[in-house]
């Protein structure tokens, strides 16, 4: 661990700030005074109290950064105000014993060295602790605001995984509907002909298998999303009289990208419209950093027989991705299309 990893341009400001504030405080003193005023003298004493100040602020630092995250304040003030305080005061003696001109305008006169010691690490304690007091608060507030957007960022993570999940078991519930049309299906088939009727019923396990959740830890991918609506096409094809015809073009880049559960089959089934297209196309591709997913068909049926579909994607895709995905939606007399567009890494 780095003794002084984290101090930087903004400890820099801060130093900068308080030597100045400092200083303006010893002028407005000096001018009620009335006292002479140099501008050399106010020069060198302000870059003293920067430097000063950068010594505290180094000590706070390091003092942050030896004790750890579970230190208390109190620890946090007062050994970075003490080391402040002793490093200052040999600083600063060192400084006024080879310039002793600097304070020549004090007139002050000490009873003995220990004297002048002890009054160079009174007045280096007081303002010490007025730095190092300001710069606790200061980074006080910044960990409260850290943990508080970590906080959020673990919830949002939470809050996703949960909804994965419930997507994902979601994806298990088989429309009743559909699995008992299915079935007759097959018993239609296999009274008329034993191959027809395994065709049908392996059809039907085709698509089980996609539609029922594996792993609740693995991640959706456009490639399962893409064997879903191909099973599901598949099954709705043995009983339909005339099935659509089906035109499905993935890019090879996209086939491993995530994508949630359930989202692309209720696409295909409102495009569908109860099976009133002869013509279905989907399309996916990488966009930069999106997802895009079109659904095409040429139904002609009504504009709002289908909508629970669309809703329910809507509702999906704001509480996944907060605004930063996008469903687009167009219905004209002999046409469906939708659009969608989702955050990919």
């Amino acid at each position: 661990m780095k003794l002084f990893a984290g101090f930087g341009r903004r400890h820099v400001l801060i130093a900068l700030g308080f030597s100045f504030v400092v200083e303006l405080a010893h002028l407005s003193y000096a001018w009620l005074g009335k006292e002479e005023l140099r501008l050399g003298i106010i020069a060198i004493w302000t870059v003293l109290y920067f430097l000063n100040a950068l010594i505290g602020l180094g000590c706070a630092v390091a003092a942050d950064n030896l004790l750890g995250e579970a230190a208390g304040t109190a620890k946090r003030l007062i050994l970075p105000m003490l080391a402040a305080a002793i490093v200052t005061t040999v600083w600063g003696e060192t400084v006024l014993y080879l310039w002793p001109w600097i304070e020549a305008k004090e007139h002050m006169v000490f009873l003995s060295t220990l004297h002048r010691i002890a009054f160079r690490f009174s007045v280096a304690s007081g303002w010490a602790m007025l730095l190092i007091g300001l710069y606790t608060m200061l980074q006080a507030s910044r960990r409260a605001t850290e943990r508080l957007h970590r906080t959020q960022l673990a919830a949002l993570a939470a809050e996703r995984r949960v909804l994965e999940g419930d997507l994902r078991a979601m994806q298990g519930r088989v429309d009743p509907e559909l699995l008992f049309d299915s079935l007759l299906e097959v018993d239609r088939c296999y009274a008329r002909d034993v191959e027809a009727g395994q065709e049908a019923l392996d059809a039907l396990i085709r698509f089980l298998r996609a539609a029922l959740p594996g792993d609740a830890a693995a991640s959706a991918t456009v490639a399962g999303e893409q064997e879903l609506a191909e099973a599901y096409l598949a099954l709705v094809a043995q009983r339909a009289d005339a099935s659509p015809l089906v035109d499905i073009s993935v890019a090879p880049e996209a086939r491993t990208l995530p994508m949630p559960a359930m989202l692309l089959l209720p696409l295909v089934r409102w495009a569908l419209d109860g099976r009133s297209a002869t013509l279905l196309q989907i399309r996916a591709q990488r966009r930069d950093a999106a997802l895009e997913v079109s659904v095409r068909s040429n139904s002609v049926g009504s504009a709002t027989s289908a909508e629970p579909n669309i809703a329910g994607v809507r509702e999906r895709l704001a509480r996944l991705f907060a605004g930063h995905a996008s469903l687009d939606v167009t219905i004209s007399a002999d046409a469906r299309h939708a659009r969608l567009q989702i955050p990919a890494p």
